[in-house]
């Protein structure tokens, strides 16, 4: 038995070894790729408000000397402070600098926030919105760097704010050290709360970097590199060198993953490109409390240590990572018995020990996590191609969708009427999303269907910001449609929204509409929310918890799809429902079928004795809509009632009350 393992750790170390080379061989390709077949920026770079926006026109001459990116997450309360730095920059007359905000898929008004800045931004550096749809701070930057005219791309956090003349001091060294590929700021804290005992000791996992007053290089063999904040870099050894997809793209702590940024930095200097330091350049990191306790920064340090091994053999030759692997596994196996043996005694609130104990366990663990990570990376590059096979396609035209704003998403409502003489003639539209096909085929009606894009948006995390979209775009509508109620009936009409999976586990989603229905100063009894039966089976604790807030606000909520999944008589009874809405393919099967007729009969009456009402939807035919009625149904919703129209086309176009009085009789 004992002679046994080490067979088993050399050939564990081989396995290692052969599928961390064969990780960072695949991101070596990618890189080649890159060189090969650049992706034209002017291809992907849509303005925020369509062609005419705003200093957009002013950007004549595309070849700029340096750009400024802002990549940012949910900063809408942060990134004022960066713009008002940026605006107020010094000694820049003689420098041509533009501004980009690369929204990382945010979720609440960053692009708004962009939007008002740009009304009054001097005109002499504009100031550039894009989207990255893809989320990850990795992502978030290569799009910046796509969709960047300048030779020099200056990287600044949301929580970054640079000194008066930061601009000048990048450009200065840009054009002084032609060799740099990159080179980092000296960056100060400004910190909310108390610091802890120590922190200088830990200070630089925070971005702070203090390194001295001179500038120097960092050789490749110190392996000591720069942080992204404040990082500038030349854009051509960017676009030469950096993958298109980092294989630690970090999507927040939870994801447990941090160093992205050092990955970039690493392909730019392997290919010969200088790495400095300049102090000239000053950033103050803005510090929140938060980020200071023991939580966040244990939390912190498990990440950089479980992206450690992958850091380390991507700086390694090839041929010596066989070599180098099991001596580093072995060495920190070795430091971490002496850290154990020499703090055991330490309270577990000294917080300096428990960072450094969680960083050196992390680092332990860091070749198998990473080994998890590529083995799931790999599963999911098989399932897009297999079910995915257009997602880069859908991706582009979701990204100049939302950079586009109301250019190429567009609101329909789609009119549900009564069909029971026992229920009230109530004007019920549910809210659709349609996106706009610029080249259309022969035929062609100039859409595309949801079903189309949502699975891709769905995938790649981006159905929560779409919900958000739509939610906002039909606020602020919110005048005419106040229009469309009062030329339709005396009663106002009740508005049905539809919530994906991510949204209904999003647990700030419940402020965020309480917050729209305040600004708007809408009812909130005039609004529904639509949730699938699959979801209320999949997430019925996060449901329960939104649909009491819900009703709290004064909204409606309705069951989609029901009669798709067995949906279990307690659960109804969990939830403040109103109305059930019947699944479409068992509304088109009490055409022909006798079980499915029933099966609808079953939920309709149980819907009843609940209080609860019941629509149809996918009612296309005569046939159809007379099963349904005959069967107890409430409501009807499809082609045979009235086909999708635009939201913001003429009211008198959409379908009168009178119609919905007559289909009860009919």
């Amino acid at each position: 038995m004992i002679s046994e393992q080490p067979r088993l750790a050399v050939s564990t170390l081989r396995c290692l070894y052969k599928n961390m080379s064969n990780l960072l061989e695949k991101a070596h390709a990618q890189s080649t790729f890159l060189q090969r077949r650049q992706v034209s920026s002017d291809q992907l770079t849509q303005p925020l408000k369509g062609e005419a926006l705003h200093n957009e026109e002013n950007v004549v001459d595309k070849s700029l000397d340096l750009t400024v990116a802002i990549p940012t997450y949910n900063g809408a309360e942060r990134l004022p402070k960066v713009l008002d730095r940026l605006r107020s920059q010094i000694n820049t007359e003689h420098i041509a600098w533009e501004v980009i905000v690369s929204d990382n898929n945010s979720t609440d008004n960053t692009a708004e926030i962009v939007r008002q800045y740009q009304q009054d931004w001097p005109s002499a550096y504009p100031l550039r919105y894009c989207f990255a749809a893809e989320q990850g701070a990795a992502c978030a930057r290569h799009r910046a760097v796509d969709a960047a005219h300048g030779e020099l791309v200056a990287f600044l956090d949301d929580d970054n704010l640079p000194a008066s003349d930061w601009i000048e001091q990048a450009y200065q060294f840009g054009r002084t050290h032609p060799k740099s590929g990159a080179f980092g700021s000296q960056i100060h804290g400004e910190f909310e709360g108390e610091l802890p005992q120590d922190f200088k000791k830990i200070a630089c996992f925070l971005a702070i970097i203090e390194r001295g007053a001179q500038p120097h290089r960092y050789e490749p063999s110190t392996k000591i590199l720069p942080p992204g904040a404040g990082l500038v870099v030349r854009r051509k050894a960017w676009r030469e060198t950096v993958p298109p997809r980092l294989f630690l793209n970090n999507k927040g702590k939870e994801a447990g993953l941090a160093s992205e940024d050092l990955e970039a930095i690493l392909y730019i200097q392997k290919q010969g490109w200088e790495i400095w330091y300049n102090p000239e350049m000053v950033v103050y990191h803005q510090i929140p409390n938060n980020r200071l306790q023991k939580e966040y920064l244990l939390k912190l340090f498990r990440c950089i240590g479980l992206s450690r091994f992958y850091i380390r053999m991507l700086g390694v030759k090839d041929w010596n990572r066989l070599l180098v692997a099991p001596a580093y596994i072995a060495n920190d196996l070795r430091k971490l018995v002496i850290h154990v043996l020499k703090n055991h005694h330490k309270s577990q609130s000294d917080l300096l020990t428990a960072c450094e104990r969680e960083h050196l366990i992390s680092t332990v663990i860091s070749p198998f996590f990473l080994l998890k990570k590529g083995y799931r990376d790999a599963q999911q590059d098989r399932f897009e191609r297999v079910y995915l096979p257009q997602k880069d396609l859908w991706i582009q035209r979701l990204t100049q969708a939302f950079e586009q704003n109301q250019f190429q998403f567009q609101l329909f409502h789609q009119q549900t009427v009564a069909v029971n003489e026992t229920v009230s003639s109530l004007n019920f539209c549910e809210i659709l999303l349609r996106l706009i096909d610029k080249e259309p085929g022969e035929g062609d009606s100039g859409l595309i269907s949801p079903y189309s894009f949502l699975p891709v948006a769905e995938h790649c995390g981006l159905i929560r910001t779409i919900d958000r979209w739509v939610l906002r775009k039909f606020f602020e509508m919110h005048p005419w449609t106040e229009q469309l109620s009062s030329n339709q009936a005396p009663h106002s009409t009740l508005y049905s929204i539809n919530l994906s999976e991510a949204s209904v586990c999003d647990s700030r989603l419940a402020d965020f509409i309480s917050e729209q229905l305040t600004r708007y100063n809408f009812p909130a009894q005039r609004l529904c929310f639509e949730i699938s039966e699959g979801i209320v089976l999949n997430h019925l604790a996060q449901l329960t918890q939104l649909a009491h807030a819900l009703k709290e606000l004064g909204c409606q909520l309705a069951i989609d799809d029901v009669g798709a999944h067995r949906f279990p008589q307690p659960l109804q009874k969990q939830l403040p429902i109103n109305f059930f809405k019947l699944n479409g393919n068992l509304v088109q099967g009490t055409a022909n079928s006798q079980s499915k007729l029933k099966k609808t009969q079953a939920i309709i009456q149980l819907g009843h004795q609940m209080g609860i009402q019941s629509i149809a939807k996918g009612v296309e035919t005569d046939r159809i809509l007379a099963k349904v009625k005959g069967s107890g149904v409430d409501y009807a919703q499809g082609y045979r009632i009235a086909k999708p129209q635009p939201l913001l086309e003429d009211p008198q176009s959409s379908p009168s009350p009178l119609r919905s009085i007559n289909l009860k009789s009919q």
